[in-house]
């Protein structure tokens, strides 16, 4: 996988995020507006048809936020991005998405922290599931490239042997748990410092997680 097809995927992962955190949290809607506008750089990397249906649909879900029916545009950007995604990726994404997601969860979690730094008087449960899902997903992710799920066979680690080069990964995702637990717990500090805490700790969870997830895509 390029590094176009990786940041294509990790972007478009984020829309589901968008509608969660809405949902949950409750940001104004700036929130999503900034959100949006970050996703909209997809466009420059895939302008596919597909593309630009999800773009369309999600300024649509920004635009009438308010209303019962952007949950539907939303779900309509997410089908969208995701078909524009396989046309692009191809078959390679099955396997990939799973490690991008996560990085694209940290990111929304970043997001959302930085967000809350903004407007303090939006609810912490978003946040909170967001850091249990990275957490979650990221010990899931060690698991199953200890056990070789994921099959090296690229030539660009030939310094390091299969077994080497999986434990670093292990230790990566393990370490992205700890630190996307860490954000978890202190959200649970009723004070604004908890929040600043938790944001830190989401950017050094983004940056292992981008690790893990890049040095696990390339070696596949």
């Amino acid at each position: 996988m390029q590094l176009s097809e990786f940041t294509y995927v990790f972007l478009i992962l984020c829309v589901p995020f968008i509608g969660y955190i809405v949902n949950t949290t409750n940001p104004k809607k700036g929130f999503t507006i900034l959100f949006s506008s970050i996703i909209f750089l997809a466009v420059f990397i895939n302008p596919s048809i597909f593309t630009l249906l999800g773009i369309l649909f999600l300024g649509l879900y920004a635009k009438l936020l308010d209303k019962k029916e952007s949950n539907y545009l939303l779900l309509l950007s997410t089908i969208s991005f995701l078909m524009g995604s396989f046309n692009f990726v191809g078959l390679e994404l099955l396997k990939a998405i799973l490690p991008i997601l996560l990085v694209s969860s940290v990111f929304s979690l970043m997001m959302i922290g930085h967000w809350f730094l903004v407007d303090p008087t939006i609810s912490r449960v978003g946040m909170k599931n967001i850091a249990i899902f990275s957490t979650s997903l990221s010990l899931g992710l060690s698991v199953l490239v200890f056990f070789n799920f994921y099959e090296s066979s690229s030539s660009l680690f030939n310094l390091l042997s299969n077994g080497v080069l999986n434990n670093v990964i292990v230790f990566l995702y393990i370490s992205a748990a700890f630190l996307s637990f860490g954000s978890f717990k202190s959200l649970q500090e009723k004070s604004y410092t908890g929040v600043m805490a938790s944001t830190g700790l989401s950017y050094l969870s983004l940056i292992v997680s981008m690790g893990s997830s890049g040095t696990l895509i390339l070696s596949i």
